[in-house]
């Protein structure tokens, strides 16, 4: 809505710079608009972030500083995301400094969806000088480009709400949400025959009900599927800030007039916490080396991801991981016991006449390893394995059943042995901060999350899945379906079995022990809730096995625990296991 005031001395536009505007509509106006002045106060959405503070009533505005004054009051009354101050002979009502949030500079219309993280609490900021009583709510995020049903409108921010009053929701367990993103509405009571005014025969506090039967606009976080779209774009009628006063925090700020020629975005200024950017919560790779190279993403400045690494350098142990990130496995390692060697991340005795190697495996006397015997003498380059005396790339064709992944030609359930803190979930072998924490796993459709677990299931099927199959959009389906296991060896009830010839490498391979290939989806699952299934999958699994190991440098109750398995397969990825023979 426009400001019904606006007062602008020469002396402070003389003074200001010509704003930097990050964004304009669709017809060339510039947004949000700068500051004005009402009942001898700022007005704008900078004056807003000025109010948005960690305490109630607070608003980091300074006073107006008498004229030839030398010192004026900073501004700073309490921690909030703006600070305004004023300059001597200032225009008394608008200050001309600032400090901390920017909406002129920060403001964006992403993201448009947003993953709920935790319990949702959303407060009203402001409401400006708007003429409608707007309401504000959450819906689950379309992906087919038309505006979500009526009945999957959620109203959270009430029209009679003022600045101050909070409403709070968990989506997680809300019987409405389908999982995945959800996004924001704003519902106004607007004439669709008088601009700016609330429709006929009606108050200005609209309702779903309304909206439902032709009454009033909807707008939407997804800019796409707002009503008024002009030649080039639709029209903006949300702005979206990162705040850093608390943590999983945005800002919504909201124009409410179709067809809009209005700019301050101060309709409806909101605070919602306990959401975060589409995409957090997924396993990455950074740019760095050995262990450091795992990561998960985080939101960057409110709307981008970056991937955060998961472990530092820390000192090298025989493990297998290049711990201190140089790029090179084990170097400076030793072993406590005399004799034995690090080699490919265990310390062992070398294989001989008196340390024997069995299953039909012969010992490699340069690497002490058992390997195929066609494979002794045989060196491959990291990711081969060495089959029938030639070295192949590792997993290169190879499909694992589901729930397991492919690491040197092994089909492994990478949360297999993994032990969680509670509240937290394995995923591709590492604990994170289960899905029902703030900062958690991303559930992706169509598994749900389990508040109870912090992992995430598909509750689609109306029983539990028998052994050897997993739930999947409401049927049965056999885990190994459509796998394609190394060396074209069976998969039976979820597990490949060892192929016929089964090699090691220097560097690259996995000699696999006698017994056959690590298995087992089930390991991994997470226990569905009402006769559902879990997702055994591994990828968000909350597990407690018997091994509680963690990987080096990662603290144990921290969101980087992560089992030994997954530090001796997925980190490494340069392995060579075998065995351990007495001597």
């Amino acid at each position: 809505m426009r400001l019904r005031v606006l007062v602008l001395a020469p002396l402070f536009l003389s003074a200001l710079s010509a704003p930097a505007f990050a964004l304009t509509q669709p017809d060339g106006a510039q947004i949000p608009s700068p500051m004005g002045c009402a009942n001898n106060a700022p007005t704008g959405l900078l004056a807003a972030m000025a109010c948005a503070c960690t305490a109630p009533g607070i608003c980091n505005i300074g006073a107006p500083c008498p004229g030839g004054a030398t010192a004026c009051a900073n501004g700073e009354n309490g921690t909030c995301e703006t600070t305004l101050w004023h300059s001597p002979n200032d225009n008394s009502c608008i200050p001309s400094n600032e400090s901390g949030l920017d909406p002129t500079t920060q403001a964006t219309t992403t993201p448009e969806t947003f993953h709920p993280t935790c319990g949702q609490t959303f407060t009203v900021i402001s409401r400006g000088t708007a003429e409608f009583q707007d309401i504000f709510g959450w819906y689950n995020a379309t992906t087919n480009g038309q505006p979500p049903p009526t009945s999957d409108l959620h109203v959270m921010i009430q029209c009679g709400d003022a600045a101050g009053k909070s409403a709070t929701l968990d989506v997680q367990t809300d019987p409405s949400y389908k999982g995945g993103d959800i996004g924001f509405f704003l519902l106004t009571p607007e004439s669709h025959t008088s601009k700016g005014a609330c429709a006929t025969g009606t108050s200005c506090c609209p309702t779903v009900a309304g909206f439902a039967s032709g009454t009033g606009y909807a707008y939407y976080s997804q800019r796409e599927l707002n009503p008024d779209t002009s030649a080039t774009a639709p029209y903006i009628h949300l702005l979206i800030m990162p705040g850093t006063i608390a943590p999983n925090r945005f800002y919504f700020a909201w124009e409410d007039t179709f067809d809009t020629t209005s700019a301050d975005f101060t309709d409806l200024v909101t605070a919602v916490d306990g959401v975060e950017c589409s995409g957090a919560g997924v396993p990455c790779t950074t740019a760095k080396l050995g262990a450091c190279a795992l990561g998960i993403t985080v939101c960057s400045q409110g709307s981008s991801l970056s991937c955060n690494p998961l472990v530092q350098p820390q000192p090298e142990t025989c493990n297998g991981l290049d711990d201190n990130c140089d790029g090179t496995v084990d170097n400076g390692a030793t072993c406590p016991t005399p004799g034995d060697v690090c080699s490919n991340g265990q310390c062992v005795g070398f294989c001989s006449l008196e340390n024997p190697c069995t299953g039909g495996l012969s010992c490699d006397s340069t690497t002490g390893m058992c390997v195929d015997p066609k494979c002794v003498g045989v060196t491959c380059n990291a990711n081969q394995v060495c089959t029938g005396g030639q070295c192949e790339t590792a997993c290169n064709g190879v499909v694992c059943p589901y729930g397991q992944t492919c690491v040197n030609n092994a089909c492994i359930n990478l949360c297999a042995g993994v032990a969680c803190p509670s509240g937290q979930a394995c995923r591709d072998g590492v604990c994170f901060a289960g899905c029902a924490s703030c900062g958690g796993i991303t559930c992706d459709a169509p598994l749900s999350c389990d508040s109870t677990s912090g992992g995430c299931v598909d509750l689609s099927c109306s029983t539990p899945c028998p052994s050897g199959t997993y739930c999947s959009s409401g049927a049965c389906v056999p885990t190994c379906s459509g796998a394609v296991c190394p060396g074209g060896a069976a998969c039976t009830n979820g597990s490949c079995a060892a192929p016929p010839s089964v090699g090691g490498a220097l560097d690259g391979g996995l000699t696999v022990p006698t017994g056959g290939y690590p298995s087992g989806t089930d390991d991994g699952g997470v226990g569905g809730v009402n006769g559902g299934n879990g997702d055994t999958s591994g990828a968000f699994a909350p597990h407690s096995g018997a091994c509680g190991c963690s990987a080096p440098g990662v603290d144990p109750n921290g969101p980087e625990y992560a089992g030994a398995f997954f530090a001796a397969l997925a980190i490494g990825g340069v392995i060579t296991r075998r065995r351990r023979r007495a001597r």
